[in-house]
This record gives C-alpha cells, structure tokens and sequence, in this order.
C-alpha cells in the first residue's frame, strides 16, 4: 500500500445532466480512485471523515449526490426514472475510469448499494472496476413487499409525500454522529412515490439479469453483525445468487451506518486494502 499522502479539499464541483446540477464531493488525489454511491438519506457531506481518511491512504475519493438529495438539484427525495438515476452515476464513472492513472473501485453504501447492483446489471460500469458494498439494501423490496404490493409501488409514479420510517439511531448509537444527523438539513427525510417506484424498478434490472454480469467481476462485502435498517438475510441471498464469489468482511457493530461507529478506523483500513490490492 502507498504511503499516506497529503489530504487536498474537500472540493465541490458541479456537473450539469440535463435539467439538473449534480454536485461532486471530492478528497485527495490518487493515484487509486474510488467513487462512493450514497444511501437513500445520506450525501456526500456525511463522508467528512471517511474522504480524508482514504485520502490519506493514498485514494482519491469523489462522491456525487445523487439528484435530488444533498447540494445536488431536482426535486428534494424524488427520482423521476431509474433511467436518470443510472446515467448520472454511469456519466460520472466513465469519466474517473478514462482519466484514471490507477485501479477504480466504486462503492455502494445501502441504498446505493442497489444503485450500484444496477448499474453492473445494465452493463453501466466500465470493466476492470472493482465492486463493494457496504451494508448493501439488496433484494429489500421483496423481502418487504409482496407481488401485488411491488406492483402498485411501480404504478404510483407521481410527487405526492410519504414519510421515510428510519430512526438515526438506527444508523449510529455515538452521540456526535447523531448530533450531526439531527442538525442536517440535507438529509432526506421524505420521498416521492415516483422515488419510491424507482426502488422496485431498479431492484428489478438486478434480479432479472441474473449472474451473467456478475461473472468476472471481483466483488467485496461490508457487513455490520446485526443491520437494524436493512433485512441482512435478504441482501446475502441477493448476494449468493448474483456473485456467489463475493468476499464478505463482517464489522462488529450493531449499526447500519460503519463509518458513524466504532469500527470505521477498522474499516477504512480494509476498505483501503481492497482498493489497492
């Protein structure tokens, strides 16, 4: 592994996708890239300690909002399409892996965990990145809802609110980490049905692809020991079917979210081993 570099920024930047302003959040500068895929509250702010740390290590770090959610434009918690969402992640993708002057990982942190399980199945991610999940939400919309019900979550597509039911303490027990969730007018708290369609949907490319985009992939796994967020069992029976050789590292925490815990030190060093094997 490199030795510790300098950290520069954070820096933000802004990439224009169409009618919406993504930002991009950024720490250090390489050689070994890694891009971060935030979870459904989540932005880019909540890595101010994670993206030094692996600048640190010798990884560049870049973190796009999604649309809609931290400094990013759009409507607040809505996602029109899974076509959109997949295209500004695949955009920002192509563009690390063609400047790249060494390995690429991309990380999908819960939620973005499904995001990224997408983006693998559509053929969005260039060959020779290297895949990890983090706490990953896979196979949770059918672990939570039955046919009929997946079925009237994809046909509500329109901007009417619902409530996020997730308690902060469900990410995190250490009392700054929740200070800091508490005080984040960022965080997405509420989401669209069109948003909450786009969960279906893209849990849908995943599984009908199956393991064929999957086949020559490396593929890593962070896990908590318990997650009070999401259904564990259903994410490894995800992961069984689609990357049976998947390299699972489990974390003892009992919280969804490793970097606000205990063990993100722990963490970040395994992190930054995958990336630079």
């Amino acid at each position: 592994m490199p030795e510790p570099s300098a950290v520069t920024g954070p820096t933000l930047r802004y990439t224009e996708r169409g009618d919406v302003s993504l930002a991009v959040h950024s720490w250090g500068s390489g050689p070994a890239e890694l891009v971060y895929v935030h979870g459904l509250q989540s932005h880019g702010g909540w890595l101010a300690e994670t993206g030094p740390a692996l600048a640190r290590r010798g990884i560049r770090v870049s973190v796009p909002d999604r649309r809609g959610s931290g400094r990013s434009t759009g409507l607040r918690g809505h996602l029109a399409d899974a076509a959109g969402l997949l295209d500004d992640y695949a955009a920002h993708l192509s563009g690390i892996a063609a400047a790249a002057r060494g390995p690429v990982t991309v990380v999908g942190q819960s939620f973005g965990g499904s995001v990224l399980a997408a983006l693998v199945a559509t053929g969005r991610v260039p060959d020779g990145i290297r895949i990890v999940f983090c706490a990953p939400a896979l196979g949770q919309q059918r672990a939570r809802l039955d046919g009929p019900a997946r079925s009237r979550a994809r046909h509500r597509t329109g901007t009417e609110y619902s409530v996020i039911h997730l308690d902060d303490r469900q990410y995190t027990t250490l009392p700054r980490y929740l200070r800091t969730m508490a005080n984040d007018g960022l965080m997405v708290r509420m989401l669209t049905d069109s948003f909450r369609a786009v969960m279906v949907e893209i849990e849908d490319l995943y599984l009908t692809a199956g393991p064929e985009p999957w086949a020559a992939r490396p593929v890593h796994v962070a896990l908590p020991e318990q997650d009070p967020v999401i259904d564990l069992g259903a994410s490894l029976e995800v992961l069984a079917e689609l990357a049976p050789q998947a390299r699972i590292q489990r974390f003892e925490t009992t919280s969804h979210y490793v970097e606000f815990t205990g063990v993100r030190q722990a963490y970040w060093d395994w992190l930054a081993g995958v990336v630079h094997a």
